[in-house]
């Protein structure tokens, strides 16, 4: 249920506040007066897009926030828990749509995403409108409508199917890939081939690039590298070679440790440099009788990472990839080679879910013929209760082809007048049918709703007379179990209206803005005569709107 609502910089709605009370509100006023733009606020609440064209013109952005009271069930506490807004007795949600910056959505505080806010308020509001009235026209919508009205989705055969024929689908899918394969799969076959074999006869390994790059390098080094030891050599065992010096220096600084000890420390250091120059004298040594330069294994080592490069541009990988794509040449390789023993497989999966699909759709297609006399029998009473007592209506259950649904092909046919065939909802030419129609289907479903807050916005144009009346009181009807916020030209509704919000424009200062307040009881009649009657409002229009308001207080008393 809305409690309050706040809205600024809303196109023309500069700067309102209105409180909501339970029962049936009804929105009346001018063309162009901004009543729409109310519910548009509410549609921000209720997860709308934002856009930069609804922002008040000369201003940096609009606000909306309405205070709720939402309704108990384990789905909102679900997704209040998934969002982490704790449990309250009234919830904030607030919009903030700028010009230069991103929309801020919160509930209590806390920032959601739009399609959060999406979730959580379908669960508090449902909004209908002109633009949704052709929902009872689509033919592909009328299975959602039966199958709500007789809970097909509680019965164990509608998940059933639903798992069956989302297997059947990948099933075929998967089926379809084979066969596509299948068409070229000599060719891949001897391609794949071809290329596994290059790779393989390669006996490519991680990490040999850089040992190749490593070995050429000191073979391409060779002279060099021997010099250099050479000259090491030669200096670490001339008369002049450091360690004989070092060994002089021991000497001496041993005997001066004789006179102080301190000097020990530093010919430990001097013995250990010693140690380690002669260490370093062996070590060259042995590395200059290692020394044997090859010739062809620098070729062959050339030649090998001349080959690995090779295949890296041919390929377009790195050596890592070129080992991976190998592996997985292998795995494709076996995979084409055993295509026809998959594709057998494949089949006889999709045989047995298709066996099992047709079993539980044949399930709820039967049930939905079984049932579906219950939904006719009510859309006909509300038909009769909208002034259509001629009117006729059955819904056709034929086979058809598997959807997510079944294979129920199921289709509302309606006579509007004693007498005339049955024909397709899109076939009703009169705007005034339609509405009604769709009333009937809202008043049935809305029973069941979770949503306490339901908004109808002008459902009712293009009706006048009688069927004003029974729409109106429909509308009351609704509100007893629900709170009903309706923007109406309908004298009727409005004198049925257990709150009337009367919307005008007003200009100060070379800007329109509207306003909206609730009616008194003397305005209250002024109102709907004036929608009685039009901007002449006479003596009979005054009457006949307080005849109006008399009925209903007569029968609420």
């Amino acid at each position: 249920m809305l409690i309050r609502l706040k809205i600024k910089n809303l196109a023309v709605l500069k700067d309102i506040e209105l409180d909501f009370d339970s029962g049936l509100t009804v929105i009346s006023g001018e063309s162009g007066a901004g009543k729409s733009m109310i519910i548009e606020a509410i549609r921000y609440l209720y997860g709308k897009r934002a856009s930069i064209e609804d922002i008040r013109y000369e201003t940096e952005g609009a606000l909306i926030e309405g205070v709720f009271d939402f309704p108990q069930s384990d789905t909102i506490r679900e997704l209040l828990a998934q969002n982490d807004i704790e449990e309250d007795e009234l919830y904030i949600v607030r919009r903030e749509v700028m010009q230069n910056r991103k929309s801020i959505i919160k509930i209590n505080s806390r920032m959601i995403t739009l399609g959060a806010l999406k979730d959580i308020m379908d669960e508090v509001v449902s909004i209908h409108s002109q633009s949704s009235q052709s929902e009872a026209l689509e033919h592909g919508k009328h299975i959602l409508y039966l199958d709500r009205y007789i809970d097909v989705a509680d019965r164990a055969s509608f998940g059933k199917y639903q798992e069956s024929f989302e297997e059947f689908r990948a099933l075929e899918a998967k089926i379809k890939e084979l066969e596509y394969k299948d068409k070229n799969r000599v060719q891949q076959l001897q391609m794949y081939k071809h290329q596994f074999e290059e790779l393989e006869a390669m006996a490519l390994v991680p990490d040999e690039e850089e040992r190749l790059e490593e070995e050429i390098s000191y073979l391409d080094n060779f002279e060099k590298i021997s010099n250099t030891l050479s000259s090491i050599q030669a200096q670490l065992s001339s008369e002049y070679a450091p360690q004989n010096m070092l060994y002089d220096i021991h000497s001496h600084i041993d005997t001066l440790s004789n006179f102080d000890e301190n000097y020990k420390q530093y010919g430990d250091t001097v013995l250990e440099a010693y140690h380690l120059l002669d260490e370093l004298g062996s070590r060259v040594g042995s590395d200059l009788s290692a020394l044997d330069y090859d010739e062809e294994s620098l070729n062959v080592k050339q030649s090998r990472l001349s080959d690995i490069n090779s295949l890296k541009r041919k390929y377009n990988k790195t050596l890592d990839e070129l080992i991976e794509y190998r592996d997985a040449l292998a795995e494709d390789i076996e995979q084409l080679g055993n295509i026809a023993q998959s594709f057998e497989a494949l089949q006889n999966r999709r045989a047995q879910a298709q066996k099992r699909m047709e079993q539980y759709a044949k399930d709820l297609h039967t049930f939905r013929l079984e049932q579906k006399h219950f939904l006719e029998n009510r859309i006909k009473k509300e038909l009769n209760d909208l002034d259509m007592p001629g009117a006729d209506f059955e819904i056709r259950v034929r086979e058809g082809a598997f959807a997510p649904r079944g294979y129920s092909d199921v289709e509302f046919l309606i006579s509007t007048n004693a007498g005339e065939p049955l024909k397709s909802m899109n076939r009703i030419a009169s705007g005034g049918e339609i509405a009604r129609v769709m009333l009937a289907l809202r008043t049935i479903f809305t029973e069941s709703d979770a949503q306490s807050l339901l908004i109808l916005d002008e459902i009712d144009t293009g009706v006048s007379g009688l069927v004003a009346t029974r729409m109106a009181e429909k509308m009351q009807l609704l509100s007893k179990s629900r709170q009903v916020i309706s923007i109406s030209h309908l004298p009727q509704a409005a004198a049925l209206a257990d709150h009337h919000l009367y919307v005008s424009k007003k200009t100060a200062d070379q800007r329109t803005a509207s306003v909206a307040a609730y009616l008194g009881a003397d305005d209250h009649v002024y109102e709907i005569a004036r929608m009685l009657s039009g901007s002449d409002i006479t003596e009979a229009a005054l009457e006949n709107a307080k005849t109006l308001i008399e009925a209903k207080n007569r029968d609420t008393n």
